[in-house]
């Protein structure tokens, strides 16, 4: 059977550019021109409206500012970038671990993984990218569209229903879940979030909630998860199903 698709947010930390060298016979980015649409629209900002739509120091800006200085085609252009399965190295992707992967692990990653990009739309593991800076809530107006979201949500809506996965695993965070119309999706989905006990209470915690999704997505590759009923049993890092109703899942870390 085939495994769920599975969405994880991107992370602000990213691989340097030959630190994880792409195939050659990687693809490129599944959204082309709406890609080149995005670099467009920042490139065109002053220095002082991209310092703030990024929202980084002055000390981290030029170097934030000179990672959208390529051409708008160089970020689709395989021999420049980096393999998409290996460009994320924030708190999720620590504990996805792709290079710790049983070989049958990684072979359902490259085919069942994506990301959510506010510059790429969905980032899998045949796809080259740049190293960049974008949330997907980036008050960013691209051409006739007045954030990312409205850029982004059509398209991403249309590519999980054509997805050839029998279910979605979304794992994201609020911020990226919204940038899929949910409505829309016409096969199942399950939303995973993950809650630690603090105080007698069940809190989500950010950086636990981060290592969780990427810690969820490791366990249904290595085990080849591929029913719903299946995500039950998840219970890495301490953590146990607490409730499953309807469409969501909620694992809770006492």
């Amino acid at each position: 059977m085939k495994n769920p698709l599975v969405l994880l947010s991107p992370s602000k930390a990213m691989a340097s550019v030959g630190e994880y060298a792409a195939q050659k016979d990687n693809g490129s980015a599944h959204f082309g021109q709406s890609t080149i649409a995005v670099v467009e629209a920042v490139q065109k900002l002053s220095s002082e409206k991209l310092q703030a739509l990024l929202k980084v120091s002055d000390a981290m800006f030029p170097r934030v500012k000179f990672s959208w200085e390529p051409k708008p085609e160089e970020f689709l252009v395989s021999e420049n970038g980096i393999s998409g399965l290996n460009a994320y190295q924030g708190e999720a992707f620590k504990q996805l671990d792709i290079a710790g992967l049983s070989r049958n692990g990684l072979f359902r990653a490259q085919q069942s993984l994506a990301i959510l990009s506010g510059l790429y739309g969905a980032v899998t593991a045949d796809m080259t990218i740049l190293p960049y800076r974008l949330e997907m809530q980036s008050k960013l107006s691209v051409g006739e569209h007045s954030s990312l979201y409205s850029l982004w949500k059509p398209m991403l809506t249309a590519w999980v229903n054509e997805h050839s996965a029998p279910f979605i695993v979304n794992c994201c965070s609020g911020e990226y879940s919204k940038a899929i119309d949910w409505k829309k999706v016409d096969k199942p989905v399950i939303h995973v979030d993950f809650k630690q006990m603090s105080n007698g209470a069940a809190k989500s915690i950010s950086v636990f909630s981060k290592q969780a999704r990427g810690a969820m997505a490791r366990w249904i590759f290595q085990n080849d998860i591929h029913t719903i009923f299946g995500l039950a049993s998840f219970k890495e890092e301490g953590y146990s199903l607490f409730s499953h109703v309807e469409d969501k899942m909620i694992f809770l870390r006492e």
